[in-house]
């Protein structure tokens, strides 16, 4: 609109020149008037529209900053509903082996029982009491795994230990042989015995590399490490499981830890 009538007073003054060879005075001053009024409002135009385009400016970024604060808070929520739910697993992973274990003494107790009653006299600690556990110096394989899982439910640990370490001597290629070892390595933790544990657990990657326990193994000897004051290779071997199986519950434990030991 500016720019027609400009061009509308050009025009006029154009022709009044032409057709009357020269303009009078006031007729060029009343056109330089109207000429700096349009100037003037088209100023007046254009501020108005910086100030609008700063507000739409200042309104887009407080806007952009409020959607980033709100992505970074859902962020935060989705991984403390991914850590709930690594715990619940786990909680309910230890159900189940509980309820398997119970499953199993009643299964065993069916079929005549290798488990001396409680009360019977078999000390844990007692040669015959070991002999009685695990079925002689050699067992059926079902029979020296549930034996092992009954005495680590009652917290026969020794009688545990000695049962789950029969079991791999004579039946290293189980399907269960892994879970054995891992077993093996939360015994000897809660004996006080973080090298021993950190061996079982390490077995675990080095002879069944494809096995679903490899990941939690992992986790429990970066804890080990860390326990032993050896920092520098409890980071590696949590940076190792968050590179290596990002996708396995376990990793948002091993990000967490890796952050609070720094």
């Amino acid at each position: 609109m500016i720019e027609r009538t400009t061009a509308r007073v050009f025009t006029a003054l154009a022709v009044a020149v032409v057709s009357g060879g020269c303009a009078m005075k006031g007729d060029i001053r009343t056109l330089q008037d109207e000429l700096r009024s349009v100037a003037a409002r088209q100023d007046s135009l254009i501020t108005m529209l910086a100030l609008e385009t700063q507000q739409t400016q200042d309104t887009i970024r407080t806007q952009s900053d409020q959607m980033f604060d709100f992505r970074g808070d859902i962020a935060r929520r989705l991984q403390q509903i991914e850590q709930s739910l690594t715990r619940l697993e786990a909680l309910a992973g230890e159900n189940q082996r509980g309820m398997a274990s119970i499953r199993d003494q009643l299964a065993n107790l069916r079929r005549g029982g290798v488990t001396p009653a409680p009360g019977s006299g078999a000390d844990e600690t007692s040669p015959g009491g070991s002999e009685s556990l695990i079925g002689g110096s050699s067992g059926n394989a079902d029979q020296l795994w549930n034996a092992a899982g009954q005495q680590r439910n009652r917290g026969s640990l020794n009688s545990a230990v000695r049962a789950y370490e029969q079991f791999l001597a004579e039946h290293p290629d189980d399907p269960r042989a892994a879970d054995a070892y891992f077993h093996l390595g939360d015994l000897r933790s809660q004996q006080d015995q973080p090298e021993e544990a950190l061996e079982s657990f390490q077995q675990i990657q080095q002879l069944y590399p494809t096995s679903p326990r490899v990941p939690e193994a992992l986790y429990r000897v970066a804890l080990l490490h860390e326990e032993l004051g050896d920092v520098d290779e409890a980071k590696a071997v949590l940076e190792r499981i968050m590179n290596t199986y990002p996708d396995a519950l376990v990793s948002s434990l091993a990000r967490e830890k890796l952050r609070e030991i720094g």
